[in-house]
């Protein structure tokens, strides 16, 4: 069973950046303009058919196609994503972010949409339902070296590409202890539990644009397995979110390359 295709549309976030030690960034500081949208759908899976009674379903054997949202994309046997992480410049290695967040429209399944908003890290429902500004902490480490695509061209020179701590931000935003959320970078996965509800988070398919002087972005697609709650709280319950981001750079005046 699958619930109709529904668009959250996340207002431009705010930054200010420090780096780990509080102070602003050295050498460049970047203004980001934030747009991001996310199209959700969600499935109620059995082991042979999707329209059966919900139950967990733990291989491929019952195929679930999310067409809306992933162009026939099979969220339990994903193909290989295309980039290893989303990347950004490498000027804001080792910095901390306070974000500014704030809900500006939603279409579709105001229930689903709010429930999805909530399974990525969302923890104050006014934010949701009273555009109440969301406030956070990001921050970004540089990319593994294991990590052979991380690097890209700026002006003619080779640089190695920040990701964000997806951890991090995911327990600033929720209100969590880091040691609560297990980010696995190698799997593209998150784990925690909020409220005795065990979550996955797993991006199943990735594209981006790397950086460059004009911008960067990314348009992700999440499958979320959690509890289905009410009457169905033994049950596995996957869905799946489109989450889409896209930065404008800008420089502060008199900085260099």
């Amino acid at each position: 069973m699958r619930s109709c295709l529904l668009l959250l549309l996340p207002g431009a976030a705010a930054f200010s950046a420090h780096n780990a030690c509080g102070n602003d960034a050295p050498t460049r500081r970047e203004a980001l303009q934030f747009v991001s949208g996310s199209l959700v759908s969600s499935c109620l899976l059995a082991p042979t058919s999707a329209l059966a009674a919900p139950a967990p379903l733990q291989t491929s054997a019952g195929t679930v196609r999310v067409e809306e949202i992933g162009g026939g994309l099979d969220l339990l046997s994903p193909q290989p994503l295309s980039a290893s992480e989303v990347f950004y410049p490498s000027s804001m290695i080792d910095t901390k972010w306070k974000v500014q967040r704030v809900v500006t429209s939603v279409e579709g399944d105001l229930g689903q949409a709010a429930l999805a908003w909530k399974l990525l890290g969302g923890s104050d429902e006014r934010a949701f339902t009273s555009k109440l500004t969301e406030a956070y902490e990001a921050r970004f480490v540089a990319a593994p070296e294991a990590m052979k695509d991380a690097s890209y061209e700026f002006e003619g020179k080779a640089l190695r590409a920040a990701i964000s701590d997806r951890g991090y931000e995911l327990s600033s935003r929720m209100g969590l202890q880091m040691e609560d959320v297990r980010w696995n970078i190698q799997s593209n996965a998150i784990d925690y539990t909020r409220d005795k509800d065990a979550v996955n988070l797993t991006v199943v398919r990735r594209k981006i644009e790397p950086p460059s002087e004009t911008g960067f972005g990314s348009d992700e697609v999440y499958r979320i397995q959690s509890s289905a709650g009410g009457i169905f709280a033994g049950t596995s319950v996957y869905r799946a979110a489109r989450v889409r981001r896209r930065y404008r750079r800008g420089f502060d005046e008199g900085t260099a390359g």
